[in-house]
């Protein structure tokens, strides 16, 4: 049993009677997730999605304990400047990557059942102009176990190492490479593009638009943060809310991707004063020593199995395992 299992065993079975302890700033849970359905190629390597019926499970779970925040609150509460901690009574949902499933599956259910949400886009990717790196590491991966025998000289591999394993390990710095790995094992990105349309068109950006949902800033080019200098920490945060804003929309919202691990005190002063309301990290049961830094807990990846009222559970024990070790609070510098 590895460690991450046999955490997430241990959470699992506090959770059961511990109860509901979470305090999240203004009483609002934070599900977070990408797409639901069948996981299309440049995500199935990456990371569970949950299916559809789960998905629709859970939402109906929120709707009958929770109340759906209204937008109009959650731009009250960024600019209160953080809120009290307390008992949830709220829930508010954001997907994030501007991925095409948002406008064909996620959106018509929660619009069907009068439910809001906000979607996080990364500028480079809308109107399907380059694939995020990420995508691009999850097709190779799928062309490696399409031919097994072919291994890029590139990625170098340990002593007993997967073709798999150094793929997934790749970082944003690796970028370069991509395209090198890519004639490797003949994969085209610009045809998967062409082909297969994966994310957000700006038309259908702007009917979301109509229909009540908001759209917040996810970054330009979807790196690890705490990997990248600080000037182009606000260059990635600049350029995706100028591309929103740019679409006549009122982008308030940053979500940084991956995580905000790491990232100083410095860079949220220069998110006020672009004028955003409120930043969401990836830290679910902890809470920012930013006031207007809230974070999120995912509905996929590692949980895309389990039912929402398990992982509300779990969230609670860790909450009370941070207070505990008093570490619940994220310091920045």
């Amino acid at each position: 049993m590895t460690t991450k299992t046999l955490r997430r065993s241990v959470l699992r079975a506090c959770g059961h009677w511990i109860g509901n302890v979470y305090r999240p700033p203004a009483g609002l849970l934070l599900p977070s997730g990408h797409i639901v359905g069948v996981a299309p190629d440049h995500v199935k390597h990456l990371f569970k999605i949950p299916s559809l019926v789960k998905f629709k499970a859970d939402i109906e779970f929120l709707a009958r304990h929770y109340e759906p925040l209204p937008l109009a609150e959650l731009r009250r509460i960024g600019q209160a400047g953080g809120c009290e901690r307390e008992a949830p009574k709220h829930f508010l949902l954001s997907f994030d990557d501007g991925m095409r499933e948002i406008y064909d599956v996620i959106a018509p259910f929660l619009r069907a059942q009068g439910i809001p949400a906000v979607f996080f886009l990364n500028s480079e990717t809308i109107d399907n102009k380059a694939l995020m790196w990420r995508h691009e590491v999850s097709l190779l991966i799928a062309a490696s176990q399409r031919h097994p025998e072919r291994i890029p000289s590139q990625l170098e591999l340990s002593r007993g190492e997967t073709v798999r394993a150094r793929l997934l390990a790749l970082r944003f710095s690796d970028g370069p490479i991509l395209k090198d790995l890519a004639a490797s094992l003949e994969v085209d990105f610009g045809e998967y593009l062409r082909r297969n349309r994966p994310y957000l068109t700006t038309e259908q950006v702007l009917e979301l638009a109509r229909q009540g949902f908001e759209f917040g800033a996810h970054s330009a080019k979807h790196p690890y943060f705490k990997e990248i200098q600080l000037q182009s920490q606000r260059q990635e945060i600049s350029e995706s809310v100028d591309f929103v804003r740019a679409l006549g929309l009122p982008c308030r919202y940053f979500a940084f991707p991956f995580d905000d691990n790491g990232v100083p005190r410095s860079v949220f002063e220069y998110m006020r004063s672009i004028g955003l309301v409120l930043s969401f990290g990836t830290s679910d049961a902890r809470i920012d020593s930013v006031p207007f830094s809230l974070q999120r807990f995912a509905l996929d990846a590692e949980n895309s199995d389990s039912s929402l009222s398990k992982l509300l559970e779990q969230l609670s024990a860790k909450s009370l395992a941070f207070r505990t070790t008093r570490a619940e609070v994220i310091r920045r510098n």
